[in-house]
């Protein structure tokens, strides 16, 4: 029905027109507009480096964003893959608990022993920092026997960082995951530089 008024509308206009050049002229300025339209809409979507007068026969690769300074160790990116190694990892390790929170806890959750070194909160980051390299922290979890080794010591993203090993044990399974430990302030209110976990 619309179709039908538009249509109509269109006639009304065109017998309205003083001569039929102008509405000839008329009909082929609509006809060219609607011609370029797919055209033009394909030009504002196209990618900015694709050729103007060509088709685009498949997207331009993303462009990678000058990285920025990065201010602190959390902000340095976990390596590739690194959420699907963490997964099998902490699911290796997961094992039911009636007393935790959930029903569940995580052998490869390093243990640290209590011991009375003043240290700030969260102070098993700082004991990793103090360990020398080549150390290797054990415990034993529930089910797993659990090991953290000091692999290295380089910079990263111009943070000193250690590079460190988790290994859990069952049997004769086995699970690892690499982790980062990095220098530096927490964030923009920390009153002092520390180990930061970053991975």
């Amino acid at each position: 029905m619309r179709t039908l008024i538009r249509v109509a509308g269109c006639a009304a206009l065109l017998l309205a027109l003083p001569t039929p050049t102008l509405g000839q002229g008329f009909l082929k300025r609509i006809a060219d507009r609607i011609a370029e339209a797919p055209k033009q809409v394909a030009e504002e979507t196209a990618p900015a480096d694709a050729p103007s007068g060509g088709k685009a026969t498949a997207p331009a690769p993303a462009k990678k964003a000058s990285s920025s300074k990065i201010a602190y160790p959390s902000e340095l990116p976990d390596p590739e893959g690194f959420a699907a190694v963490k997964k099998a990892y902490d699911d290796f390790g997961k094992v039911r608990c009636t007393g935790c929170e959930g029903g569940y806890a995580y052998d490869g959750w390093p243990v640290f022993p209590r011991d009375e070194t003043p240290r700030p909160y969260n102070g098993s980051k700082h004991i990793l920092g103090e360990f020398a390299i080549g150390h290797v922290h054990r415990w034993k979890g529930a089910e797993s026997q659990g090991s953290l080794t000091i692999v290295s010591e380089e910079p990263v993203g111009g943070f000193r960082c250690r590079q460190l090993l988790y290994r859990l044990a069952k049997g004769s399974a086995s699970a690892e995951r690499p982790g980062l430990l990095c220098w530096g302030y927490a964030n923009q209110f920390a009153g002092s530089q520390g180990w930061n976990v970053v991975y």
